[in-house]
Order: structure tokens, then sequence, then C-alpha cells
């Protein structure tokens, strides 16, 4: 394999191990239709890879970190004016963070409901610190009078990650009852809109 088409061919697996491992689970995705999905073989995957274990283990690497760069990492903190501008943008980015990337979820609950090693490490290198990490967030905003001073934070987060998560984890079933597709640009705005309206941010 030549070696300026590796990062590209890494790059279309990786895409092809989110849409097969979210859709079909660890154990029900097919490494051979992964590599036909990526327009390669499965060779590539064991060369870039190693094993299937280590490519979903990068897949889901991938996902946390573009959800870490996309909400944690740039947090905005010197260009908003307020902690309620802030905490506002913030989960704008997580709202459509979440419409353009409905696969972190589904690999997520997919394991959750399975349970095991693959959890224990998911748990582990990403799921604590991205709670911890939210957690502190919603701390912030409790002390600067956004949400309510009351409520746990923990309980609070995951309210908050249900609200912002659940309707695109049943898109198909959406569109199906209703006809209505929660990915447009349209409906993400209405939730975005619905979200920060619900909680008042």
């Amino acid at each position: 394999m030549p070696k300026t088409t590796r990062p590209r061919a890494k790059v279309r697996l990786l895409q092809a191990g989110i849409k097969e491992f979210s859709a079909h689970g660890y154990r029900g995705a097919s490494l051979r239709d992964i590599a036909k999905l990526a327009d390669t073989n499965v060779a590539a995957i064991k060369y870039h890879f190693g094993s299937k274990e280590i490519f979903w283990k990068e897949v889901v690497s991938h996902l946390y970190q573009s959800l870490a760069a996309t909400i944690l990492d740039n947090d905005g903190r010197d260009e908003a004016p307020s902690t309620r501008d802030l905490i506002r943008n913030s989960t704008r980015d997580y709202i459509v963070f979440s419409a353009r990337n409905p696969e972190l979820y589904r690999i997520t609950v997919l394991e959750m409901i399975e349970g095991g090693e693959r959890m224990e490490w998911l748990a582990r290198h990403h799921l604590r610190e991205f709670m911890e990490r939210t957690m502190a967030w919603t701390s912030i905003a409790q002390e600067g009078g956004v949400f309510p001073r009351d409520v746990s934070p923990f309980n609070l987060v995951y309210i908050m990650m249900g609200a912002i998560q659940t309707i695109f984890m049943m898109a198909p079933q959406i569109e199906r009852s209703f006809g209505v597709d929660v990915f447009s640009e349209k409906q993400i705005e209405n939730h975005v809109d619905s979200i920060l309206r619900l909680f008042d941010i």
C-alpha cells in the first residue's frame, strides 16, 4: 500500500467503522462489511489497526476526541461576555454535535446494554472524564445563576443529556411516525431553541 494513501484509507475505515459499529454493535459488525464500505479490504483494517477490538477502540476514541474538541476543549470562555452566554454557546455546540454524530451515543448505549470489558474500557477511558468535566461545567452554571442550585449537578447533567440526545437516537421512529427528519437544519435549530427555552438558558 503506497504511503501516501494510508491516511486517507484510515479515515475511510474510521468512518465506515462508525457507521457499522453504531448500527450493529461490536459483535454484529462485520470487518468484511466495514472494508467494503470503505472501498478497501480486511487486510487494510489489520494493517492500520491490528484487530477488531483495537479498531473498535480507535473508532470510539475518534468520536470522543471530536466531542472534546467541539465541546470541552473549545469552551469559548474568553469570548463569552457572561456565564449564561458561555453555557448557552456550549449547549448549542453540544446539540449540534449530537445531531451530527448520533453514532457516538448509539455505540455507547449498545455497550451499556451488553456490559463487559468494552463497557469497562469505555467508562475508564472516556465516559468518566467526560461526565466529570460536564458536571464541573454544570456547577459553574449553577454558581452563575444559570441553573437552579438546589438540583444535584449529577442529576441535572443526565436530565439535560437525555433531553438533548433522545430525539436524535430515536430518529428512525420519528421519521416513520411523523415524517420529520430531525437531522435537517430546521429541526436541529428547533431543538436548540427548545432546549434553551426549556432550561431557561
